[in-house]
């Protein structure tokens, strides 16, 4: 492997907002949308070129899976059977094994202001059963990026998949998101383990740091005396998603730039990272680190298939996975 494959580029010319991606991984590169003075700036961290993506990085802003977040000692039983998978994180899994969908080449095409990626995962692939065969479909019309996962599969599997884009609304490459307002629209949340992983439990935000139901400034949350937050060094965590139809998810305010992003989602979660351990060299020749970027992971609950619990996330063949969600950009309205 030595090349991203294919490049990409998305634009509207009502809200001025460009997209740029490549097949590896089925990245999204880079967002530039303008803040409130009219100013346009790339609002995703990632790797410094395209080429970089071929080298480790922290899952920036591809799509991650056959199984997003982690799965607790890389291994589960359905129907009778346990599959044992890579253990990428020694014991457990993460993100679909050290050969997971974002460090593969998908194949693109684009038809208009639509991108169209295409990925055939084979039976057995990092330890999962079935062959499994998955679209994401990027789109942008006006200020909103709409992203359709879809999977089939030939043999009952587990199948969670996601976008891993790492958002700092500011647009200033190497500032931390202390200032960033965000709101979570969950009453609930999942409590994990010193490893992170799932303590199987769903647990209520009310009166704790996780209580994000309204806007709030995550500098005043990052270093919470809670056990959660100190575990994580901030959030790294799955909200449970209030409803569960088409929703709205997140909302985000950098107040400095007067950007704005809405998230909603089909999906029962939404995983909140901080970037908590974050060192990896960026844009603008800069050395990213603790807190300079937020990612808002939608997705299937983690290590579902460990937990009886937890939302179904086993799809059989004749089914298929399907998940929406909508990035909306905007500024604060004066």
């Amino acid at each position: 492997m030595d090349t991203v494959g294919q490049h990409f580029e998305l634009f509207d010319p009502t809200s001025n907002i460009r997209v740029h991606l490549i097949e590896y991984g089925a990245t999204v590169t880079n967002i530039w949308c303008c803040d409130g003075e009219g100013a346009v700036a790339d609002i995703l961290l990632g790797c410094p070129t395209p080429d970089d993506h071929l080298k480790p990085h922290p899952h920036f802003n591809c799509i991650v899976g056959r199984y997003a977040n982690r799965i607790t000692n890389a291994r589960f039983k359905l129907d009778g059977f346990v599959y044992k998978l890579d253990a990428n994180i020694p014991p457990h899994q993460l993100h679909g094994g050290a050969r997971g969908f974002a460090n593969l080449l998908w194949r693109g095409r684009q038809n208009r202001n639509q991108v169209h990626f295409e990925i055939i995962s084979p039976d057995g692939d990092a330890g999962f059963p079935g062959e499994l065969t998955t679209s994401a479909i990027y789109t942008l019309a006006g200020n909103t990026l709409r992203l359709e996962l879809v999977a089939r599969t030939t043999k009952p599997t587990p199948v969670s998949l996601t976008a891993h884009h790492y958002f700092n609304l500011s647009g200033v490459h190497g500032s931390n998101i202390h200032d960033h307002q965000l709101q979570i629209f969950a009453d609930h949340f999942l409590p994990v383990t010193e490893n992170l992983t799932q303590l199987g439990e769903i647990q209520t935000v009310n009166g704790t740091p996780f209580d994000l139901t309204q806007l709030v400034r995550l500098g005043d949350r990052l270093g919470a005396d809670h056990p959660q937050n100190q575990l994580a060094e901030g959030f790294d965590h799955t909200f449970v998603i209030n409803g569960d139809s088409f929703r709205d998810a997140a909302y985000v305010v950098d107040p400095k730039s007067n950007r704005t992003l809405k998230v909603r989602t089909d999906q029962p979660g939404v995983q909140l990272y901080t970037c908590n351990t974050l060192n990896a060299r960026g844009k603008d020749d800069v050395r990213y680190s603790k807190h300079q970027g937020l990612c808002l992971e939608t997705q299937q609950f983690p290590d579902a298939p460990n937990h009886h619990n937890y939302p179904n996330s086993i799809l059989r063949p004749g089914d298929e996975f399907r998940a929406v969600t909508e990035y909306e950009f905007g500024v604060v309205e004066r």
